[in-house]
C-alpha cells in the first residue's frame, strides 16, 4: 500500500504563511543569491512572496506575466526542497539558470548549455523515482530557451547533463566514463530540479553557463568570460518568458 509522506510542501507553505496565488506562473530559479538578485531587478514591483531558510522568492511582472525569482539552491538536496515548494505554489513553468563543468572537448568555459536531459547521480532524486526513471526537461521549455538565445544571437550547446552530489569524487575514471556517454556537462542541481517537476507534473528546464572544463581541469568561476556566461544565461532566461 502506498504511503504518502506525514509532512508536505502544501503544508509547509501554510505554515509559512505563503497564500495561494502569491507565486507567478512561471519561475526563474537560480543557485546564488547575488544571480536571484540580478534577475530580480528585470521585474517591476517585486515583492518577497516566499521565504525559507537562505532561500527567498520575490514575484513580480515582466511584461504581462507574473514571475517569481528566488535562489533555489545549489546542491540535489536543498534544490528539491525548493523546486517541491515552488510546484506547491502553483508554479507550472521551472527554469533553472546555473552554471556547470564541461565533460566534452568541444564545450569551453563560457558557453551555454541547454539541457536535454539529465543523468542522476545525485542522492535526492531516488527518493522521488526508480533507477529506470528518464529524467527529461519539458520541449516547451527547451525550444523557448534556445529561440530566445537564437534571438538574442547567443551560440549555445544542447546536451545531456549528469548531476552529482560529490564535488571532489569527480575521478578522471568517472569524468572519461561520462564523456564516452557523450554527456555534455556535469552539475550538482539539475537531476534533482527536473526530476521533482516532471513528477509535480510542471514544466521545466534549465540553461547552464560553463564554469570549468573538467577534461582539463580548467577553472573559471573568476574569470571574466564565466562571468560575462553568467549574464547571458540570466538574459536567455528573462527572453524566453516571452515563449514559456
Amino acid at each position: 500500500m502506498r504511503r504518502e509522506p506525514h509532512f508536505t510542501a502544501e503544508k509547509m507553505l501554510s505554515r509559512l504563511g505563503v497564500k495561494p496565488g502569491a507565486l507567478g506562473r512561471i519561475a526563474l530559479v537560480p543557485g546564488p543569491r547575488e544571480r536571484a538578485a540580478k534577475l530580480r531587478r528585470a521585474l517591476e514591483y517585486p515583492r518577497k512572496s516566499l521565504a525559507f531558510q537562505d532561500y527567498e522568492m520575490h514575484t513580480g511582472t515582466l511584461g504581462a506575466e507574473r514571475v517569481t525569482v528566488g535562489n533555489g539552491g545549489r546542491y540535489s538536496a536543498d534544490t528539491a526542497i525548493t523546486t517541491e515548494l515552488l510546484c506547491a505554489g502553483g508554479v507550472e513553468t521551472l527554469v533553472r539558470v546555473g552554471s556547470c563543468g564541461s565533460l566534452q572537448e568541444t564545450v569551453k568555459l563560457g558557453d551555454i548549455v541547454i539541457a536535454t536531459g539529465a543523468v542522476r547521480g545525485d542522492g535526492a532524486s531516488p527518493r522521488y523515482v526508480p533507477e529506470e526513471f528518464a529524467t527529461l526537461p519539458h520541449p516547451r521549455v527547451v525550444e523557448a530557451l534556445a529561440r530566445a538565445a537564437d534571438s538574442l544571437k547567443v551560440p549555445v550547446h544542447r546536451g545531456r547533463v549528469f548531476t552529482t552530489d560529490a564535488l571532489f569524487r569527480e575521478t578522471p575514471e568517472l569524468l572519461s566514463e561520462l564523456e564516452q556517454q557523450r554527456l555534455t556537462a556535469i552539475d550538482m542541481v539539475t537531476s534533482a530540479f527536473l526530476t521533482v517537476a516532471q513528477v509535480r507534473n510542471a514544466r521545466a528546464g534549465a540553461v547552464l553557463a560553463v564554469s570549468d572544463e573538467c577534461l582539463t581541469g580548467k577553472l573559471g568561476f573568476r574569470d571574466p568570460v564565466f562571468l560575462d556566461a553568467e549574464e547571458r544565461i540570466m538574459e536567455i532566461a528573462l527572453k524566453a518568458v516571452e515563449w514559456l
